[in-house]
């Protein structure tokens, strides 16, 4: 799992995360504690672009949904960019489409 933090184009509240790759068990094991801590660096208003995660397990959907509700917990949230293929798919089927904002891009981040 490849990532990297960007600024959305506009000025905002958020901050983005990208994620390449398979957000499965190995790679949640090595975001969580970093993840964590950019959260604290950077506040609690976090984007997670998943436009270049091509597959997704329940261990990557459950950090999704803790992550959430860690967010909200301090007044921010947590919204998500670009899923598509099985990402999109899974999080359809399992309703958290409802859950999450789910943007087509980054430039759709408000305050």
């Amino acid at each position: 799992m490849e990532t990297w933090t960007a600024q959305p184009p506009s000025p905002t509240r958020w901050w983005v995360l990208g994620l390449r790759g398979e957000l499965d068990l190995h790679a949640v094991r090595h975001l969580r504690e970093p993840l964590l801590s950019q959260i604290e660096a950077h506040g609690p208003w976090l984007a997670i672009d998943l436009s270049e995660v091509r597959f997704i397990d329940t261990t990557g959907v459950g950090l999704l949904v803790r992550l959430v509700h860690n967010l909200r917990g301090r007044n921010g949230d947590l919204a998500l960019i670009a899923p598509a293929g099985q990402v999109l798919r899974i999080l359809r089927w399992t309703n958290l489409t409802r859950v999450f904002r789910v943007l087509d891009t980054a430039d759709a981040l408000d305050d």
